[in-house]
């Protein structure tokens, strides 16, 4: 039997460690490592650094400042040197260069010496040229050293995002040369169809403008909301050789993404209302879609007034021209008022309504969570939960406080004698006619609380008047009714032009503004004392609704009404029109391809 002889080896940890070392420097360094050092080691050799003026920018000559490899490797024959880790790796072994510990920079071992371009007296010392000067161009003097960092921009945004956009709002549009007026006054001229000028006009503009997200996306739904249509373009493949013999007009119809359908011209069916479209868009479609944030809001009320101001330079439209100085006023009152909206929403129905709500079994009863099972085992276990409600004694001070500083003698009986009941309960739109401020009196009344209320609630906020009436607002839930029922399309509204006063914190009245709309609860207690209970909505002064939102997602279908157990060939209303229901079948037959 035969045995095999094997052969071990036994390394220290030390011979392991540098064979290890040795191997990882092998591996650190690039495969072109030799012909990078010597490209990277010419562009800062005594012979080339003196007179390439953009490379002594960066390093300040003499100075030796460290230079971004980034940099370095953008220069033409670097580009090609992949992966950057292993360049860097490449340069750590140059005898010439230092490259920084963190691998960003790079600089000379040992300074430049002498002078180089940089110097107004470098050309000076020989008569002959120091350069061609077809090739390079002589420096202006004193030569501006370039940063080495990168410009840092706002987070979310970008260089070509700095660049004015058209939609600043000291923007002013260039003035026009003659041939460029005179194409444009053939493009909008009055003889042609509204429908052609302003789908010609709708692209110039889009051309005209850096037609960033934020900007595009409401633009694009403002045209919808007009009830333009949109889809990819007719031409997508024309390159710009092909469109360079083209004009103006050419170019902007097989560049057009939007197109306005013929039937827009048909005057029964649609109007051209600017300023309508406009206070419906922002009072009603954006807030719901985008609230209230006060960029979103400046930046929406931004794009609609560069569209009109555009629509009114370049005179596409003159016939219009009253409506799109009313809708450029309403922008300017639309960027305003939707802020102050957000802030009254947000504030109202203020202390002591809420109080009120609290004690008379309004909405905001039964909300506290100070007393709750559950709050107070969450706040044994360390957890922190913020009291949602009032208390119920923090709100009987506050609501008799009111009752004291501005109720009548009978009010402040009857609460005194017995708990108060509620008499009406009703949900309304209001708008707001009037704002009262607390006067002196009132005033008075609170400076003078007790030391009591002061350390347990604070120093209690003085009542003013918040005066509105009842409106309502047209809606959804109110268009395209039978015309049987409806007569007047709408259902009768009932209380119109009623008033109510509010007792109202000042510091919630300075929110509000006159002719705000609030769609709110109200409850009316004994002895006439009026109740905001809850609010539930808060909108512009301006505030519109059109049926133009029902096609935002979709376009809306042909809405029949039929009474029950109708038999197929009846008089059925379809759009508010009573109509045979026979007749409408052979319409619908004449039209089946089938």
């Amino acid at each position: 039997m035969s045995t095999e002889e094997h052969t071990s080896f036994n390394f220290t940890p030390e011979v392991l460690a540098q064979a290890q070392a040795e191997a990882a420097s092998a591996q650190d360094d690039h495969p072109e490592g030799a012909t990078i050092r010597r490209q990277v080691e010419f562009y800062f050799s005594d012979e080339n650094l003196p007179t390439d003026l953009y490379l002594l920018q960066q390093c300040g000559g003499r100075e030796n400042i460290p230079v971004s490899i980034s940099r370095i490797c953008s220069f033409k024959k670097m580009r090609s040197y992949k992966p950057k880790s292993l360049v860097v790796a490449a340069l750590r072994k140059s005898a010439f260069l230092e490259v920084s510990a963190d691998g960003k920079t790079i600089k000379r071992k040992i300074p430049l010496q002498g002078k180089t371009l940089l110097d107004e007296d470098f050309c000076k010392e020989d008569n002959e040229i120091a350069y061609d000067p077809r090739t390079r161009k002589p420096a202006v003097y004193p030569v501006p050293l370039q940063p080495q960092q990168k410009k840092v921009y706002p987070e979310g945004t970008s260089k070509n995002m700095q660049k004015p956009t058209g939609f600043e709002d000291s923007y002013v549009e260039p003035a026009m040369k003659p041939e460029e007026a005179a194409e444009e006054n053939r493009m909008y001229d009055e003889d042609r169809p509204f429908v052609e000028r302003i789908e010609i006009a709708i692209q110039r503009f889009k051309q005209k403008r850096r037609m960033h997200e934020m900007y595009s996306k409401v633009f694009n739904k403002l045209m919808r909301y007009g009830g333009i249509e949109s889809g990819p373009r007719m031409y997508q493949g024309l390159s710009k050789t092909e469109m360079k013999d083209m004009d103006a007009e050419e170019i902007a119809r097989v560049l057009a993404v939007h197109n306005v359908p013929w039937d827009r011209a048909d005057e029964k069916q649609w109007t051209v209302d600017f300023l309508g479209v406009g206070e419906a868009f922002l009072s009603s479609w954006y807030p719901a879609h985008y609230g209230y944030a006060p960029g979103g809001v400046k930046n929406a009320c931004q794009v609609l007034r560069s569209f009109y101001n555009y629509l009114r330079y370049h005179r596409v439209c003159p016939e219009y021209d009253e409506q799109l100085q009313a809708a450029l006023k309403m922008c300017e009152t639309a960027e305003r008022e939707l802020i102050k909206v957000d802030a009254a929403g947000l504030a109202l129905p203020g202390d002591f309504n809420t109080s009120a709500s609290t004690l008379f079994g309004g909405s905001h009863a039964g909300l506290f969570t100070g007393d709750k099972t559950w709050a107070q085992d969450a706040q044994k276990e360390g957890i922190d939960v913020n009291e949602i409600g009032v208390r119920e004694q923090e709100a009987r001070i506050k609501f008799s406080t009111g009752i004291a500083a501005l109720g009548t003698d009978e009010q402040q009986d009857l609460l005194g004698a017995t708990d108060l009941k509620i008499v009406k309960s009703e949900s309304t739109g209001l708008e707001v006619t009037a704002i009262n401020l607390p006067d002196d009196i009132t005033r008075e009344i609170y400076s003078t609380q007790s030391e009591v209320v002061r350390n347990k609630l604070g120093h209690l906020k003085p009542l003013g008047k918040l005066m509105c009436r009842v409106w309502y607002a047209d809606d959804c839930d109110e268009w395209d009714l039978p015309k049987d029922k409806y007569p007047n399309g709408k259902p009768h509204k009932v209380d119109q032009g009623r008033e109510f006063e509010f007792w109202v914190e000042e510091s919630v009245l300075n929110e509000c503004f006159i002719g705000m709309k609030i769609d709110a609860s109200v409850i009316t207690l004994e002895g006439g004392i009026i109740i905001l209970d809850e609010v539930k909505q808060t909108h512009c002064s301006f505030y519109t609704w059109l049926p133009n939102e029902l096609w935002m997602e979709n376009k809306p279908k042909e809405v029949r009404w039929r009474a029950k157990g109708l038999p197929d060939y009846e008089k059925v209303e379809i759009n508010g029109v009573n109509k045979d229901s026979q007749e409408k079948a052979q319409e619908d037959d004449e039209f089946d391809d089938e």
